[in-house]
């Protein structure tokens, strides 16, 4: 790590200098160094993307400076030399910051980079241009800085960085390299942060470390922001996290989970008050969601039905003057057993919502409709010499399968997750390939009903087939779902 300045905020004085101060992002690390041992005077442009704060314009500053550094160290920058510390003062014209949410127009793009591009270094051995949240950019500028991109000249190399890679046009992403960024997990982040409290000389509990982890939603930034703020009552403890954050324990929303479960009503609606004086809503909803996803395998049922209320909460919180009235508004419906939000009693298997009753006709109608499509196989499709078509044909409609077996499924809940975050890719003479977002309580579900899915799809294949299950980042997913 740099020599680190007092003056500075935590964030910026542990703010990674070198390739190697970076954690959990070897796999990135890795290729660029291996690409700059191989050959360090030929160039590429990069795309950057993954969440907030996990270092992607930070990486692109650090690979700047490796790029032009006089005297690296295992391909990482020195931070000593005048080319790092030109990029580090940011006094050269040579290293280009551009913040595309400011910059978002085509003569923007015109003015700071395809006029200066041509140009040749002035101080660094090359030029460098860092654009973040490039999907900013509006179409004209992408069109603008495409021929740019494309042949960016021996001296010039692009560093894009993004949070959102689907709002990206293709014709960008073919022309650079990708690199995945991830959040950092939770064992990762927690050893991180206790460096870090040693560095500092900082007395902390682990407990609490562990709760600033899971409230950053493991981004880095955030998580050592938070240890700074609490860092100035003294000691690390979860006494003190939960009070100088406004944020909850497990404890606390494992007391509230359990008041869910009695159906008590007037319980419930005392729990909210209490927490409105100390915490929260918004972020307390954040956090139920987080405590669901860890918990969900211990009852199913009761969690997914919950999670649904929650997610009613989180859309609305933010514009609601009065979070607590919001919450028992929600949770009024819940027990009352609406649709939108129906209370499991129980939580078991085979218990049934409150005020089912009101809904049982429709409900009855629709599983009359599902038993229907139960045990059928819809013909083969016939081609014009009235041949069969094989399952394995182009023609065959893998949505239209994927929608068949998910009608089969009991849970009316489980289906829709089904449906919401994966789909049939392609089948095989042997093997039926799902890709899946990677949805946590969809991935959860999927295990638990794996083989009901295997043996629905060889009742409709009339096969032997194995289910090969290829989890994707959501913006891979999505992106995948565009050329299906």
């Amino acid at each position: 790590m740099a020599e680190l300045s007092k003056s500075q905020s935590l964030a910026n004085r542990y703010r990674p200098q070198t390739f190697d101060e970076m954690i959990w992002q070897q796999h990135i690390i890795w290729i660029l160094k291996a690409k700059m041992q191989s050959d360090s005077s030929a160039l590429q442009n990069y795309l950057l993307y993954g969440p907030r704060w996990t270092w992607k314009t930070t990486s692109a500053r650090i690979l700047a400076k490796a790029i032009n550094c006089l005297d690296p160290h295992d391909w990482n920058p020195c931070n000593k030399c005048a080319n790092c510390e030109l990029i580090n003062s940011g006094k050269t014209t040579d290293y280009v910051e551009i913040d595309a949410a400011s910059n978002t127009w085509v003569d923007n793009v015109r003015e700071v980079i395809i006029d200066q591009a041509g140009y040749q270094p002035i101080s660094l051995k090359k030029k460098i241009y860092v654009i973040d949240e490039v999907h900013m950019l509006s179409g004209a500028a992408f069109n603008a800085l495409l021929k740019t991109i494309e042949e960016p000249g021996a001296n010039v190399c692009f560093i894009l960085a993004t949070t959102e890679l689907q709002k990206v046009p293709q014709t960008i992403i073919s022309r650079v390299q990708v690199f995945n960024f991830k959040k950092i997990p939770q064992d990762e982040m927690v050893a991180h942060l206790e460096s870090i409290c040693k560095t500092e000389w900082f007395e902390y509990e682990n407990e609490a470390l562990e709760l600033i982890a899971t409230i950053s939603e493991w981004c880095v930034r955030d998580a050592i922001k938070y240890l700074d703020q609490v860092s100035v009552l003294g000691k690390i403890s979860t006494e003190n996290v939960s009070h100088f954050l406004w944020i909850s324990t497990d404890t606390t929303i494992r007391a509230f989970f359990d008041s869910v479960k009695t159906s008590d009503r007037n319980e419930i609606f005392e729990q909210i008050d209490k927490l409105a004086q100390w915490t929260d809503l918004q972020q307390f909803a954040k956090q139920c969601i987080g405590y669901i996803d860890a918990h969900i395998i211990e009852d199913t049922d009761f969690y997914l039905k919950v999670s649904e209320t929650f997610s009613e909460i989180m859309r609305q919180v933010r514009f609601y003057p009065y979070p607590a009235v919001l919450y028992k508004i929600a949770f009024n419906k819940y027990l009352n057993g609406d649709e939108s939000a129906s209370l499991i009693k129980g939580g078991g298997e085979h218990s049934e919502p409150v005020g089912l009753k009101a809904t049982k006709k429709k409900e009855t109608h629709t599983s009359e409709k599902e038993s229907d499509a139960k045990g059928k196989i819809p013909p083969t499709p016939l081609t014009e010499g009235g041949q069969e078509t094989s399952k394995d044909s182009p023609s065959e409609n893998n949505w239209d399968l994927w929608e068949r077996i998910i009608s089969q499924i009991q849970s009316s809940t489980t289906r829709q997750v089904f449906k919401d975050h994966m789909t049939i890719d392609k089948v095989s003479d042997s093997e039926v390939s799902l890709i899946h977002d990677n949805n946590m309580i969809a991935k959860t579900m999927l295990e638990k009903e794996r083989k009901e899915i295997e043996a629905l799809l060889e009742k409709e294949l009339g096969k032997k087939v194995t289910l090969n299950i290829q989890w994707m980042t959501k913006e891979e997913y999505f992106q995948r779902l565009m050329w299906m």
